[in-house]
């Protein structure tokens, strides 16, 4: 399956479109900063296998 990787734009790390509930932001900054529920990421070569993130984490977010 081939899907379409996007840039969030809090954290800039990339994810799986269809992974978020919120457009523009990855799931992890999504449930950070909004409260919407997160991916039960499970890595594999450096990014999630269910979402497409990378890890990356923005500044302004701990």
């Amino acid at each position: 399956m081939n899907r379409e990787k996007i840039i969030c734009i809090e954290c800039e790390s990339e994810y799986f479109k269809d992974s978020s509930e919120m457009t523009d932001l990855c799931p992890d900054c999504a449930h950070k900063l909004y409260d919407y529920p997160n991916c039960e990421h499970e890595f594999e070569n450096g990014n999630c296998s269910k979402c497409g993130w990378n890890g990356k984490t923005s500044k302004y977010l701990t």
